[in-house]
Parts: structure tokens; sequence; C-alpha cells
């Protein structure tokens, strides 16, 4: 998957997020296959940076507040500043509040790793394009790889989408209060500066969500597809005779495994768990909102709501299925040099050693074929209990 085209697609990234908004420190080198960090980064950019990491935290924490907030305070305060539809309006804040601290939720994690801890996203995609080189060499070099042109395909859409409606949206839905720091209002009465206040945060929420969903889809579908790949062509390539290709071919496996370990340990441990419990609310509360929400809303500011649900469907459709395959690739890849005829018996003991590659899902081990299954089944009873109940 890590194709020239995705390549493409990562530096088309860095140049919207990295070169026009200075969210991002990195360069990418599409002929040389690297994702490296900007030299002499200036102080200013590498604060910006971590400044709207952690707005974009505060914001989350704060639309958890105020949805915790009717269960402990009774509120006396009533919107009447729109009557006839205050109840409409009230019904629209609540479901802008409940996506504003879901949907950010979901990739927090990856937030973090692109602020604080850079590194590891140069490290982890580095290697692929080596990794691709020592497969060549092994491989037969007329192996075909899956057609990823539906994936590329959407994902260039998704990606300038993502980038121009964002902060368009965050305005219109300041203006028409439906942005969750509205609730400050009742409780000021600079409402100038606390509107230009609600602009600039919901703008920075909306970009750095936004910038760490392209980042999650684009880097995770590289690294998952990309490992794909290579254990399918070291699997479908013959059991070599010359015992030095054998133990290269075994030398690669154990780089390739540490590499995953190093991805498990320093991004998927803490990133896959509140993706998937985060991302499969949204899926649920993005389809519920669709139906329900229809009339209630602006067209422009219901717009979103759709468009939300394709892109949360996008990540079931592709990301997990390709996540979950990485651990059934590894153990067949495994199981074929175990059975194999030409391998010594020392040899056979080494591959029953290995162990397979997988991501890493916190403390519940990888995600296998079982996380599909639970996926559609979560998402199917949830939504219809959502438009039974409300």
């Amino acid at each position: 998957m890590a194709t020239p085209g995705m390549w493409g697609l990562l530096n088309l990234f860095i140049k919207l997020y990295g070169d026009k908004l200075y969210l991002l420190p990195f360069k990418v080198s599409i002929s040389n296959k690297q994702f490296l960090l900007v030299p002499n980064l200036s102080k200013s950019r590498r604060y910006l940076t971590i400044f709207c990491a952690i707005c974009t935290f505060c914001h989350t924490l704060f639309c958890f507040a105020v949805l915790c907030k009717p269960f402990f305070v009774k509120d006396k305060h009533e919107d009447h500043s729109l009557p006839g539809i205050s109840q409409t309006l009230k019904i629209v804040r609540i479901y802008g509040q409940i996506l504003g601290a879901l949907y950010p939720s979901a990739f927090l994690a990856m937030n973090y790793v692109l602020a604080f801890t850079p590194i590891i996203a140069q490290v982890i995609l580095c290697s692929i394009a080596d990794f691709q080189e020592e497969t060549k060499e092994l491989s037969a070099p007329k192996l075909r790889h899956p057609n990823y042109f539906f994936v590329e395909l959407g994902m260039k859409l998704m990606l300038p989408f993502c980038f121009f409606v964002s902060i368009p949206f965050a305005l219109t839905a300041v203006y028409l209060q439906l942005d969750p720091l509205f609730v400050l209002s009742q409780h000021t009465q600079n409402i100038i500066l606390l509107f230009l206040l609600r602009c600039l945060i919901l703008v920075i929420v909306a970009v750095e969500a936004t910038k760490a969903t392209n980042a999650f889809f684009i880097i995770g579908l590289m690294v998952v597809c990309a490992t794909n790949d290579i254990l399918r062509d070291l699997t479908e390539c013959k059991v070599r005779f010359n015992l030095d290709l054998r133990f290269q071919e075994s030398h690669l496996y154990i780089k390739l495994f540490l590499w995953n370990k190093y991805t498990n340990q320093n991004f998927c441990t803490f990133s896959v768990p509140p993706l998937i419990f985060f991302g499969f609310s949204v899926v649920v509360l993005s389809y519920y909102g669709t139906i329900r929400m229809f009339g209630k809303a602006s067209f422009l500011v219901y717009l979103i709501i759709p468009s939300l649900g394709i892109l949360s469907t996008l990540f079931v459709i592709m990301l997990i299925p390709h996540g979950t395959r990485v651990l059934e690739l590894s153990e067949i890849f495994i199981l074929s040099r175990i059975n194999a005829t030409e391998v010594s018996k020392f040899e056979r003991k080494m591959w029953k050693s290995r162990r397979p590659l997988g991501t890493q899902v916190d403390s519940f081990g990888h995600a296998g074929k079982s996380l599909k299954i639970l996926a559609f089944k979560y998402i199917a009873e949830s939504t219809i209990n959502l438009l039974l109940t409300f």
C-alpha cells in the first residue's frame, strides 16, 4: 500500500497542514520514499503545534463536562433567545456537544504523537521502503499486489474536503450558536470577545481533528497494507533451496517483528482502543444524526453529518479489515515455513518460536478477524437501538 500514489497523498497532506497552516514538522521525499522531520524547526512553529493539540484536548474535556453537568447540577437557565425553536436548538446543541466530545477523542493519540513525539512517525514510515526493497530481492518480481485504486481515490477526495470544509463549518456553527462553547454566553457580558474566542477555539479544534483523522488514515493504511503486501509476497514465494536466502528471509521477518513491536508500543497500544470505542460511537451517532437531524438544523450544518457518516464508514470498511489481516497473514506465513519440506529441523523449530505480527489493542491482544464481525454487529445494533429509543 506504500505506493507512489500514497506517498503523493502524504506529500499533499504535509503541504496542506504543514506548509500552509504550519501545524506539521515534517517533509516528504517522494523519490526516496522518506518521511523526515524538518531540520531547525522554529520554536514558534513547535509551540503552535503543541498549543493546538492542548487546546483540542481541553475542548474535548469541556464537552464531556457539559454533557455530565445535568447529572449533577440542575440548570435553571433556559434558552429564550429564539422563541418557538429553543427545543430544536437544544437538541441540536446536545448532539453537537456529543460529537465534539467523541470525535476528537478518537484521534487524540494521533494529535499527541504529531505534537509531542513526531520522531515516532518518522521511524515508522521511513522503515517501509527498506522492507519493500528487501522483499523484492527475496520474492518473485512478477507477483501481483492488490489494487488500491479505490482506496487512494477515496483518500484523494477525503483529504482536500476535510481541509477546506473544516474552517467554514466551525465558523458557521459558531454563527448559528450550535458550538459547545455557546453555554458560556450565559455567564458573561462581553459577547463580542466571547464570540471571537469561540470562533478561534472551534477553528483550532476542527483543523486539529481533521488533521489527526487524515494522518491516521494515510499513515495507518500505509503501515498495515505495506505489511500485508510484504507478508503476502513472502508467503507466495517458494521456499528456496539456498540456505543463505532462507536465513535472509528469517532475518527480514525478525526486523519486521521488531518494527511491528515498536509501532505497537509507541503508538497502537494507546491509540487503537480509543479509536475503536469512540470511532464506533461516531459512526453510530452520524447514522443516527443523518436520519433524526434532517430538518432540525440548517442545511449547511446538516450536510456535515452525512459527510461525517461517509468518512466514518470508510474507517470501518478500509482501516479495520486491513488492520486485522496483518495477524492472519503473518500466521499463514509462519505456518507455511513450518510445514515446508525444504527446511531443516533446526529451521522448523526456529519458525515455531516466531510470534505473529499484529495490531496491538492495549492488553486485549492483537486485532483479529473477530473485530470485523464485532464492529458491524455493534454499529448495526446500536444505531437501531438509538433510532427506536430517541
